[in-house]
C-alpha cells in the first residue's frame, strides 16, 4: 500500500499548482489545478447523464486529464511558443491573450509537450499496481489523443469549463478572455447539446441571466457557478490551526483527491464506481451556502495560542448534546442543498440528495466508503501541512479519529501503512519540503 500513499501525496501537489494560463493573464491567486479537475468532473456528470455515453469512462477520464501537471512545469500551451522566442520579451509586449503559435510550429510544440506530459504520467505512476498503472496511463492518453466518443466529449467540457473560469476572473483584467475560448469550444466539438449550452452561457455572459430564454440552460448555468464558489472557499480547520488563507486547500481541491482515492482504494469490492465519484463530488456541496464547519466550532475564538488545546484534544460532548448539534447541523445541511438544487430537473434533485444521505447516514456500502476515505484524505492533508509548519497544532486527533470510525479492513491497514511511512525519518525528509511554484 505505500505506493498508493506516495501516488496520493503527489497528487496532493494539484491542490497549490496554480493553472499558468491565467497566471500569464494577470489573475492574482488563481485556481488550482485540482480546482479545474473538480469542475471538469461535474460537468462530466452533468452532460454525460443528458447523453447516450459511458458516464463511468467520462468521469474516470476527468479524473486523470490534468494529473500530468505534477510535475509539468507549464499547464499553458502557449508556454513552450514563450520559450522559443524568448519568454520575457514576448510577455512584456504582448498581453498573453493575443499568443498564437505560428502554423508551422504548432505541431511540433504539441509533439515536445505530449512526449513530456507522458513521461510525467510514467513518473506519477510507475509504483502503482499494474492494473491502476495501466488504466491511468491509457485513459490519459485518449483523453490527449481523443481516441474515444468520451475523450471527446471531455475535450469539449474542458474547454467549457475554461470559458466558465474566464467569465469569473473577467473583471481582474482590461483584455477580452472570454472569445478565444468560445473560439476554442466551436474547434473542438460539433455535439449540438454542448453547442446549444456553450450559446446560452455566452448570452448569459454578454447580457446577463434575463436574456437567456431556455430556463434550464438558465438554471444549470446558475448551479455550475454556484457549485464553482467551491474553489474558493477554504477549509476551515487549516485555519483555525494556523494556516494562512492563501496556502490552505480549498473544497473543491480536497473533493478531487477524495474523489481520485476513492477509486483506487476501492480495489476489488463490488461497488458502483460511478456513484463513489459522485457521491465524493456532493459530500461538501452544502458548504456553498453553510460555510465550512468543524464539530467544535462553538468553542473556537479565533486566537490560536487559545485555541490551540482545542485543536489538539477534540472535546467529547454528552451524548445528548451530540444528537442535538447533529441533528441541528443535518437541517441546516438539507435547507442548504435544497436551495442549491431546487430548479434544477427532480431526477437530478433525487440523485443528489440520495448520495448525500447515503455519504451522511451511511445507509449504502458506498457511502460508507466514501466517509472514512473521506477522513483519510484529511489525514493525509494533516500530515502534509503539520511536517512543513503550515498548521500548528499536534496532529492526534485525526489519528484517534479513525481508529473509531474506520471497520472496512484494507482501510486499517492502510492507515497503519500512512502511521509507518509518515512517521519515519525518510518519510518526513520526503514531505517537508512545499511543492514548488509553477
Amino acid at each position: 500500500m505505500e505506493e498508493f500513499i506516495k501516488f496520493f501525496v503527489e497528487i496532493g501537489k494539484l491542490k497549490t499548482i496554480q493553472r499558468r494560463g491565467w497566471l500569464l493573464r494577470g489573475i492574482k491567486n488563481p485556481e488550482s489545478v485540482a480546482d479545474h479537475a473538480f469542475r471538469v468532473l461535474l460537468l462530466a456528470w452533468i452532460f454525460g447523464k443528458e447523453r447516450n455515453i459511458n458516464v463511468k469512462r467520462l468521469l474516470k477520464l476527468a479524473l486523470v486529464h490534468s494529473l500530468s501537471a505534477v510535475y509539468i512545469d507549464y499547464i499553458s500551451p502557449y508556454d513552450k511558443l514563450l520559450e522559443i522566442k524568448g519568454r520575457r520579451e514576448i510577455i512584456k509586449k504582448y498581453p498573453a491573450l493575443a499568443l498564437r503559435a505560428p502554423i508551422d510550429q504548432k505541431g511540433k510544440i504539441a509533439k515536445q509537450r505530449l512526449e513530456e506530459e507522458k513521461k510525467a504520467i510514467k513518473k506519477l505512476t510507475k509504483d502503482l499496481p499494474e492494473p491502476i498503472n495501466h488504466e491511468i496511463n491509457y485513459l490519459w492518453l485518449d483523453f490527449q489523443e481523443r481516441g474515444s466518443r468520451e475523450a471527446k466529449f471531455l475535450r469539449a467540457l474542458d474547454k467549457i469549463e475554461n470559458l466558465i473560469q474566464a467569465y469569473e476572473y473577467k473583471d481582474e483584467v482590461k483584455e477580452d478572455i472570454l472569445t478565444p475560448f468560445l473560439v476554442q469550444i466551436n474547434e473542438v466539438t460539433y455535439d449540438p447539446r454542448l453547442l446549444k449550452f456553450v450559446k446560452n452561457l455566452e448570452i448569459y455572459i454578454r447580457k446577463g441571466k434575463e436574456a437567456v430564454k431556455n430556463k434550464t440552460d438558465k438554471n444549470l448555468i446558475e448551479f455550475i457557478l454556484e457549485v464553482g464558489k467551491l474553489k474558493k472557499i477554504k477549509r476551515i480547520g487549516w485555519i483555525y490551526g494556523g494556516a494562512k488563507e492563501a496556502e490552505t486547500e480549498s473544497i473543491a481541491a480536497h473533493t478531487f483527491r477524495l474523489a481520485l482515492m476513492s477509486c483506487c482504494l476501492v480495489g476489488r469490492r463490488h461497488f458502483s464506481l460511478e456513484r463513489l465519484i459522485k457521491m465524493s463530488l456532493v459530500h461538501d456541496f452544502v458548504i456553498i451556502y453553510t460555510g465550512d464547519t468543524t464539530p467544535f466550532d462553538d468553542l473556537i475564538s479565533g486566537n490560536l495560542k487559545k485555541d490551540k488545546p482545542i485543536l489538539e484534544k477534540w472535546p467529547t460532548r454528552r451524548k445528548e448534546d451530540k444528537e442535538r448539534l447533529t441533528i441541528e447541523r443535518r437541517y441546516k445541511e438539507k435547507k442548504a442543498l435544497d436551495k442549491l438544487l431546487k430548479d434544477l430537473p427532480k431526477s437530478f434533485q433525487d440523485e443528489v440528495l440520495s448520495l448525500w444521505f447515503e455519504y451522511e447516514e451511511g445507509f449504502s456500502k458506498e457511502g460508507r466508503f466514501v466517509s472514512q476515505v473521506d477522513r483519510i484524505e484529511k489525514l493525509l492533508q494533516a500530515i502534509d501541512y503539520n511536517a512543513r509548519g503550515i498548521y500548528k497544532p499536534k496532529i492526534d486527533p485525526y489519528w484517534t479519529q479513525l481508529k473509531i470510525l474506520l471497520d472496512d479492513p484494507s482501510l486499517i491497514n492502510f492507515v497503519e501503512q500512512i502511521d509507518q511511512w509518515f512517521f519515519n525519518k525518510k518519510a518526513h525528509k520526503s514531505v517537508d519540503k512545499p511543492p514548488s511554484d509553477r
